[in-house]
């Protein structure tokens, strides 16, 4: 059984809120839209989860067949990687499809 300091988790959390709460000042200034703010605010979310139930994610990696927690998190870290690469990869298509219909529109009218 893997356990944690109380103060490390309490870290942690804090850590995690203050990273939460970062997400939603610059989704207020207009610094980042809210498509893009949903990911990383699940990502504090999740962490705080995992520290709340580090028992059950234990029992959870021996489920999977992952033999310790640090290898489930890792996993876990690059799911979160590919979700973030793949929402980037959206962005990007969706803007190039946006410039090229600027730029035919602005052929018209010259």
């Amino acid at each position: 059984m893997i356990l944690m300091p109380s103060v490390a988790k309490i870290f942690i959390i804090i850590f995690m809120v203050v990273i939460f709460l970062y997400v939603i000042v610059n989704v207020k200034h207009n610094k980042l839209n809210i498509q893009n703010a949903l990911i990383w605010m699940l990502l504090p979310i999740g962490v705080i989860i995992a520290v709340l139930f580090l028992k059950e994610l234990t029992s959870l990696a021996e489920l999977i067949g992952i033999r310790t927690l640090s290898n489930l998190l890792f996993f876990l870290g690059f799911i979160f990687l590919i979700l973030v690469c793949f929402n980037i990869t959206k962005i990007v298509s969706i803007q190039n499809k946006k410039i090229i219909t600027l730029t035919q529109e602005l052929a018209l009218l010259r």
